[in-house]
């Protein structure tokens, strides 16, 4: 009796000491995060450049990514991409800058890579598998890359690269990531303490990212050979930092990511954005669209999973809504459902920066209640446009159009002639909108309506293209020329295109080409297209469109025509159809249209 008394009290105890030593350790991780979010504070202020995979830290045990059935911490991925960083070091040395090229996947194993570059002191470079074997053999070459990194899905290419440019060849995959445990020491043992100093143990001090190059990301939008855009650890921080702001990123956020790679890699609101304040990323791009409706509305989810914040493409989202037509349409108390739950669920949807479709953006806000928050952005410039995110009376989103500067971004519109028409940056602020701030848009022209070509300034703006000694091809006192023609109209900006697209004028008004192919590839019967201008020697234009149809679909121009008086003004709508077997494209996967206007003749 005696001995079942002892032994019961020793467990008391015993769970007491356990108790009081967890509320330590506790009391200890508290102090090091808070520790570290200030030191992290006063290194930002005094102008360093804190790298992402060090501010993961302070969400360590949370999880970062969800990829099917699969959860990744922060924590997991930090000691993958510091075991990654060791092989790197091993081959270039450490804060060598070195170019590494990497094969990406829309996987965990995307940011892990990125960091591992980074804590080694590396530039990262993304290659796609999808580009021509000799464009990527020119990369390779142009960037002088020390090491090719790739997962086994492209490792067969990789290898050929590797062995053509005689460079080091790391094969990567889950084995670089360690299994989840919550280790309660993590931080203690990574962090070093030194007076109000804090080192983290096997990483570079925060004055090498302060000056170094983070990004080297080929430009494949050049009508020759593709560009090495340098973006650096300054740039890309800020990019951070104000979609961030803008867009009222928190931990507490769950993003459904249906992007591409190839925006993942430098989209900075698709992956790095979340990842820097601690919230969940789930890659979905892979998931059937007859699922991804499961994925939107969470359901078979925990709460915690369940996404309040979805980013695709207009192509993607054209595809969800085919879905939804067959799937729901007819079901009165699902289209209700539907509409409620994202209404209540869901606080943002965001539309890439291809261009959205006017009749995309009109029925994705009928049945979900969301108007899609479209952005524009570049390699070279991160996003630099875009809608509010808190609408009022003066701050509407709109499909064709943007009226918000990104924080820290400074925009001009200059003539044919050189002159600047057109200056505008985020101005004062007041109640009511991004973070309970509106963000106040001062425009400074004196015309109502012009064109012009748009220019970019601000620390967000890359440093340059590789190779490229004279900056002046590209930058004007400072400002960034992007090559893309602008409408400004009634205090919005309207993108045409580029400066080498096609864009004319009819009945008085701007046209772009651009835009009547985007909702003419959204009709069911077309498979391919391109709208050229003719020059009619009665009429000022003819709007020509030159289509391929599915193999299927029968060659109903009709169906066609009434779908562009639907959702094109008048003037837009094309004066002439032409059904072809292909339309042929060049080597970069542009349409030479110069050869199309042949086709047609007056």
């Amino acid at each position: 009796m005696l001995a079942n008394k002892s032994s019961i009290a020793f467990k008391y105890i015993y769970s007491r000491l356990t108790v009081i030593k967890n509320i330590s350790t506790n009391i200890k991780i508290f102090e090091h995060l808070a520790h570290l979010r200030e030191h992290f504070r006063k290194e930002e202020e005094n102008g360093g450049a804190v790298p992402i995979f060090k501010k993961v830290l302070l969400h360590a045990d949370h999880i970062a990514i969800k990829s099917n059935t699969t959860e990744y911490s922060y924590q997991q991925l930090y000691l993958g991409s510091k075991k990654l960083s060791i092989q790197i070091s091993n081959i270039c040395g450490s804060g060598a800058s070195c170019n590494v090229a990497v094969f990406c996947e829309n996987n965990a194993l995307l940011p892990l890579t990125q960091w591992g570059c980074w804590m080694s002191g590396q530039v990262f470079m993304p290659l796609l598998h999808k580009i021509p074997f000799e464009t990527l053999s020119f990369i390779i070459g142009d960037s002088k890359s020390k090491i090719i990194i790739s997962g086994q899905l492209y490792e067969k290419i990789a290898k050929k690269l590797a062995t053509m440019f005689d460079i080091p060849l790391i094969i990567i995959d889950y084995h670089f990531v360690p299994e989840h445990s919550i280790n309660q020491n993590f931080l203690e043992k990574t962090l070093l303490t030194v007076g109000s100093n804090i080192f983290i143990e096997g990483t570079l001090n925060n004055d090498f990212y302060s000056c170094s190059v983070a990004m080297l990301v080929y430009n494949n939008s050049a009508a020759k050979k593709p560009k090495g855009c340098r973006i650096t650890h300054k740039n890309l921080l800020l990019r951070i930092k104000g979609t961030s702001e803008a867009w009222d990123y928190k931990s507490s956020d769950v993003l459904l990511n249906l992007l591409p790679v190839e925006f993942n890699y430098y989209s900075v609101h698709s992956m790095m954005c979340l990842l820097s304040v601690g919230g969940k990323i789930d890659l979905g791009y892979n998931t059937n669209y007859d699922k991804i409706w499961n994925k939107i509305l969470g359901i078979n989810m925990p709460i915690k999973d369940k996404p309040n914040m979805l980013t695709a493409l207009p192509s993607t989202y054209t595809k969800i809504l085919k879905v939804y037509a067959k799937a729901f349409s007819n079901n009165p108390s699902m289209v209700e459902y539907i509409k409620n739950y994202c209404q209540l669920n869901i606080r943002l949807m965001i539309s890439g920066s291809t261009p959205l479709p006017m009749n995309i953006f009109y029925y994705w806000y009928k049945l979900t209640g969301h108007k899609l928050l479209r952005y524009y952005e570049t390699p070279e410039t991160g996003a630099i446009l875009g809608n509010p995110y808190t609408e009022d009376e003066r701050r509407k989103r709109k499909q064709n159009s943007f009226n918000v500067p990104f924080p820290q971004t400074m925009i001009r519109i200059v003539n044919f002639k050189d002159k600047t028409i057109l200056a505008a940056a985020i101005g004062n602020s007041e109640n009511g909108g991004v973070g309970n701030v509106a963000q106040i848009v001062s425009f400074n022209t004196r015309y109502d309506n012009f064109l012009g070509e748009l220019h970019v300034s601000g620390q967000t703006i890359f440093k340059g293209y590789l190779h490229q000694d004279d900056t002046t091809i590209c930058f004007e006192n400072n400002f960034y020329k992007t090559g893309i023609i602008v409408e400004f109209e009634n205090n919005t900006l309207r993108l045409l295109g580029r400066a080498d697209s096609i864009v004319f004028k009819r009945a008085g008004r701007s046209i772009s080409s651009d835009e009547i192919e985007t909702l003419l590839k959204t009709h069911y019967k077309i498979k391919d297209v391109a709208v050229v201008a003719v020059r009619h020697p009665l009429w000022i234009m003819n709007i020509c469109a030159v289509c391929v149809i599915k193999q299927e679909s029968t060659q109903d121009l009709a169906n066609i025509k009434l779908f562009c008086s639907q959702w094109l003004p008048p003037h837009m709508c094309p004066d002439i159809f032409k059904i072809v077997p292909y339309i042929h494209r060049n080597s970069e996967g542009r349409i030479e249209k110069n050869h199309l206007t042949k086709l047609f003749s007056f």
